[in-house]
């Protein structure tokens, strides 16, 4: 046998070889990108929480006192026209009803960037962001009129698919 039938050998063996990588490149490459979306998924999990756990009790009371001053019992009283009234000529009740609003804009708004978690948002609280949009719809409805811009959209995205759910 001559050099030039080994390296046609070598040349012939080669072809496998540099499939078989190739296909061991592919799959490590599937590897890290499934490992790359689970600690996307771990952090998105972490922030969700954290971004709960942080506004938890500032919700829950700003809701309670919006919900006191209006007479409401709770989130599944709905808002009359007086109440309606009574936020549009109250500056201190409108700035709470406005903080209230957007701390929960605020997860939808996360969610729509995939920096929170909407089934964890559904999990933790899907029951008071539905309910306390569903109160609050004629307040929206009126700043939305009164500005001319569709405030609270991505909220109100937020609660259909959560519905959905």
């Amino acid at each position: 046998m001559t050099l030039d039938t080994w390296g046609n050998y070598a040349d012939i063996m080669a072809i496998p070889i540099g499939l078989i990588g190739i296909l061991l490149i592919v799959r490590q490459l599937k590897l890290a990108l499934l490992e790359s979306e689970r600690e996307h998924q771990r952090r998105q999990n972490e922030m969700t929480l954290n971004a709960y756990n942080s506004v938890r009790g500032d919700l829950r009371i700003a809701l309670r006192k919006v919900r006191q001053q209006l007479e409401l019992e709770d989130m599944f009283d709905s808002m009359s026209e007086e109440n309606l009234q009574e936020i549009i000529n109250n500056k201190k009740l409108r700035d709470e009803v406005a903080k209230v609003l957007g701390y929960i804009n605020k997860f939808a708004v996360g969610i729509k960037y995939d920096v929170f978690n909407q089934s964890m948002v559904n999990d933790l609280a899907g029951r008071l962001f539905i309910e306390t949009y569903r109160q609050f719809t004629p307040y929206i409805k009126w700043v939305r009129k009164v500005s001319n811009h569709p405030f609270y959209s991505e909220y109100e995205k937020l609660v259909k698919e959560l519905k959905e759910i």
